[in-house]
């Protein structure tokens, strides 16, 4: 076994043996990828078919949305105005109501006293007026004028002094 021939020759055996068993065992593979490959071509195929519809669906959806959007950006500032115009309305019957019930009691005061004038006595109606009250002259002269004083008591402690007529 120390001829080298023999060697070379089992060595190409075996290289052999392992060459066909790598064919054999890489032909199911080979076969698998041509089929992943055909699939894969059709997938591409289908893609290259559809996805320009898709994609310009999908830029109208957008085109679509922010019009939509925008539309409801001017509702809403439609309905804030609104809003405003409804508060500002409901301040006015506000005030509208309260004027119109101060009339309403300015009305029914005025019909009030003139019922009590109609309905008194006539010799009630014409009672005289006392006339306006004179004014009250100063307790004090101007102090140009010299008063003569009087003398003055000594305070006393007695309840008669205090309380006359008691």
């Amino acid at each position: 076994m120390t001829d080298p021939l023999i060697w070379l020759g089992l060595s190409i055996l075996l290289l052999g043996f392992g060459l066909v068993a790598l064919v054999c065992v890489s032909i199911p593979a080979l076969i698998g990828l041509a089929r992943a490959a055909r699939s894969a071509e059709k997938f591409f195929d289908t893609l290259d078919r559809e996805l320009p519809r898709t994609l310009e669906a999908m830029r109208h959806t957008g085109a679509d949305l922010s019009d939509l959007a925008d539309d409801m950006t001017d509702s809403v500032s439609s309905a804030r105005n609104i809003v405003k115009q409804v508060d500002q309305s409901l301040s006015d019957v506000r005030l509208q109501a309260s004027q119109v019930k101060r009339s309403t009691r300015s009305v029914a005061v005025g019909f009030r006293a003139a019922w009590r004038v109609l309905t008194k006595p006539a010799n009630a109606r014409k009672r005289k007026r006392r006339p306006p009250p004179k004014p009250v002259e100063p307790p004090h002269p101007p102090s140009s004028q010299v008063q003569p004083t009087s003398p003055q008591r000594p305070p006393s402690n007695t309840s008669e002094d205090r309380f006359p007529g008691q």
